[in-house]
């Protein structure tokens, strides 16, 4: 049983390290972070598991390896716990952030479990545990009892990675839709494949070649490391396949740098080999023959002149990062919102409460005001945020102590390449935020790395063969453990069912929106996303009867379906109280059915106050609660939110055109006509200003004018009823009947069986009848 347990630990440490790169499933509504999350704590949980239980139950001993990291590892993981016990947002500080779910507890956990599996498990070579003497002394060297060698992980690692490299060759140059296009009309492959960013690593091309950046820096290291190793210490003295391969994954990696261009990746690479370079002349690594620094060198200088050219333009879609200094700027918005936040942050996984709190306005000046970006531009001004200095103080010191010892120990050859990775891990995480592949291959390389130091290394051991007592309560723990793992893996089977429901729901309409939904729900009742989303289906199926005429109106599901939404919408408040999205969400549902419900609109008003607390600089909030002050008859609160609103973004449309029918609502009619055309002016192609321009012309005894705006709102959106209407009406205010009647037979096409519409026609064509006759 004990070679069974070895098996476990070993073999799934061999998959999970070939298929995290590769792995994905189409079936939730994150594809690719979310699969992988499920793969690693999977074979993680099993492995430690088994790795336990091996010692605990068979070995009657606890042993295993220390490492001066170790306690700062252990620290950070804690400061994290800290953090995520006193998060803003609890649920996503355990699980991650709904779509992203890499920056949770859960992951965290899962990436230091597999760094001491790492580092207890592996071994510069590997070994036979029975090989191992019991007496072995504590200064016994790391790879005493390994079940996995340094250098197979690494290979099985680049073997996964060169099928990443085929698979986005195959993505960009769509052989994947030009297949799925052939065998069964574009449906034969997952929607999501006939993507030209299609790649298993990460959803978008750049964080692709973050990775391959960080996987080029690790082949040259191996390359430099063969070169100066003699025959017996080659990476695989048998074949010369792997050299071959090695340089080919070179090529191809360099090749997907170069398509797609992006330029914080030529920065992790060129940054990390001029450190490279710079350490191996100050150390004299490459005396003997300093011309092997020549593959570097290359490098360096294909990346400095990429940097500022781009040779190649297939414009591929790009990814929206957050830029450099707002990351920063809002990551120490978060770390210094208070004494608690200065600490431990806003929770891990927190992110997005960070931004919507702490986002520039200027950032409502560019196109991308209205992305809520839950991921910063740089991983260490995201830990900053989430889990305060302590924090990232933590994380420093876990990234200054490797740094140190490796320092000393890099003429090390085993250690050279790993301890490029990590360096070029390192500056990845100061210019990109961080992913499961690369969370992942950070924690493996410093695993790897730890235990190519050999001589830092300790071994302890705890033997309780002649204390059955202990053994006895050891063995409990650890089935307690077992079943504590197992009802993990049930809870999430139910989880990724629901989400799988939840993915389905998006992609139908209806009562079977609804059903998929309910189901989601009721698989996972701690889900915030999944209950804002059923509110809003809620909200929709009750509209929709509203729409019907009153005598088919069926009054009771009406009722029941805008209790419902309420219910959900206030549900998902109550989870995840710090969302402004679900505070928005609720103040949408009570603004629309403000008519029908008493106090609807001042909870609507509450809703969007608490909405603006969370997001201080969102026009679209300010507008909203002033719409809903409208509605209550405050004009003077609604002016004042417009204005706010126009404050915190100088174009926003929909403040302005509110702004300005509150002008014509107080008789101001130039000043409301003033502020739409200065709004056209600057946006032409508003199709709600310029029909409320045109309205306003119209009210204002200029006629052609009004004719002119609704023409052009009629080119923008043919469909356009109410313009349609509107000109009907100003056609025939001029006379023009003929024309009128057009227009007005265009509405009652667009809307069947309208009677006011209806009505007209016959006034208008009676008319013509009369002047006829």
């Amino acid at each position: 049983m004990s070679n069974v347990l070895n098996k476990i630990v070993k073999y799934s440490i061999y998959v999970l390290v070939f298929l995290l790169p590769l792995f994905w499933l189409p079936f939730t509504f994150e594809i690719f972070e979310f699969s992988k999350l499920y793969l690693l704590f999977f074979l993680v949980s099993l492995a430690f598991f088994a790795w336990l239980a091996k010692m605990v139950i068979y070995d009657k001993e606890l042993r295993f390896r220390c490492s001066p990291l170790d306690y700062f590892v252990l620290g950070f993981l804690g400061v994290a716990v800290l953090s995520a016990i006193f998060s803003v947002d609890k649920i996503s500080s355990l699980f991650g952030f709904y779509g992203r779910f890499s920056n949770g507890i859960i992951s965290l956990f899962s990436l230091v479990m597999l760094y001491f599996l790492i580092t207890n498990n592996v071994g510069v070579r590997r070994t036979t545990p029975k090989s191992t003497p019991r007496s072995a002394p504590n200064n016994a060297e790391a790879s005493s009892s390994a079940l996995i060698s340094v250098n197979s992980l690494i290979s099985l690692f680049l073997y996964s990675v060169g099928v990443v490299v085929v698979i986005s060759y195959l993505s960009i140059f769509r052989v994947w839709q030009t297949l799925g296009a052939v065998w069964n009309s574009g449906t034969f492959w997952p929607a999501v494949m006939m993507q030209k960013t299609f790649n298993p690593v990460a959803g978008s091309l750049e964080g692709l070649t973050i990775f391959l950046a960080v996987i080029v820096v690790l082949l040259t290291g191996i390359l430099l490391k063969s070169k100066i190793q003699n025959s017996n210490d080659k990476l695989n003295p048998n074949s010369k396949f792997q050299t071959i391969f090695y340089w080919m994954l070179l090529a191809g990696s360099l090749g997907l740098l170069v398509i797609v261009d992006f330029t914080m990746a030529w920065v992790v690479l060129l940054a990390t080999l001029v450190l490279f370079v710079g350490l191996s002349l100050w150390k004299r690594l490459f005396k003997e023959n300093v011309n092997r620094l020549l593959i570097p060198i290359f490098l360096i200088i294909i990346a400095a002149v990429l940097i500022p050219f781009k040779p190649v333009n297939l414009e591929l879609p790009r990814e929206q990062v957050l830029s450099q200094p707002t990351s920063w700027q809002v990551g120490l918005g978060g770390a210094t919102e208070s004494v608690k936040a200065g600490f431990l942050g806003s929770g891990i996984g927190t992110f997005h409460y960070d931004f919507t709190k702490h986002k520039p306005i200027g950032i409502n000046e560019s196109w991308l005001w209205q992305i809520r970006f839950d991921r910063a531009g740089s991983h260490l001004a995201e830990i900053l945020g989430t889990m305060g200095f302590l924090g990232i103080l933590a994380y420093l010191s876990i990234i200054g102590m490797f740094l140190l010892i490796s320092y000393f120990l890099v003429a090390n050859r085993m250690l050279l390449p790993l301890f490029m990775v990590f360096t070029a891990l390192v500056v990845a995480q100061f210019v990109y935020y961080q992913n499961l592949t690369l969370a992942f291959s950070f924690w493996l390389m410093l695993g790897m790395a730890v235990v190519s130091w050999q001589k830092p290394i300790r071994e302890k051991v705890i033997s309780f063969k002649n204390f059955p007592e202990l053994s006895l309560v050891l063995s409990t723990i650890v089935i307690i453990l077992g079943i504590a793992i197992l009802v993990f893996y049930y809870f999430g089977a139910n989880f990724y069912l629901a989400d799988v429901s939840y993915s389905q729901g998006l992609q139908v309409f209806g009562s079977k929106r609804v059903e998929k939904l309910e189901k989601a729900v009721s698989m996972n009742s701690y889900s915030s996303r999944y209950r804002a989303a059923l509110s809003r289906s809620y909200l929709y199926e009750a509209l929709q009867e509203l729409q019907n005429p009153e005598a088919e109106r069926d009054s009771k599901m009406i009722k029941n379906r805008v209790a419902n939404a309420i219910a959900q919408a206030r549900k998902a408040v109550e989870l995840q109280p710090k969302s402004v999205q679900n505070w928005e969400n609720l103040g949408v549902i009570y603004r629309e059915i403000g008519g029908a419900v008493q106090g609807a609109t001042d909870w609507g008003i509450k809703s969007f106050e608490k909405a603006i607390a969370l997001e201080p600089a969102n026009p679209v909030l300010y507008t909203e609660l002033g719409k809903l002050y409208l509605v209550k008859g405050d004009n003077k609160k609604a002016k004042e939110y417009f204005q706010k609103a126009i404050e915190k973004k100088s174009n926003y449309s929909d403040a302005i055109i509110q702004e300005a029918l509150l002008s014509e609502k107080e008789g101001v009619l130039e000043e409301a006509i003033a502020k739409l055309e200065g709004l056209l002016t600057e946006n032409p192609l508003n199709v709600e200003a310029r029909f409320q321009l045109g309205r306003l012309y119209f009210n204002n005894n200029q006629t052609d004018k009004a004719i002119e705006q609704f023409q052009q709102v009629i080119i923008l959106v043919p469909n356009h009823s109410n313009a349609h209407y509107s000109l009907g009406v100003a056609y025939s205010a001029q006379g023009q009947t003929q024309k009128a009647i057009e227009e007005f037979e265009k509405v009652l096409e667009l809307n069947p069986g309208n009677q006011d519409v209806v009505r007209k026609l016959e006034n208008l064509r009676a008319a013509t009848e009369e002047e006829g006759e």
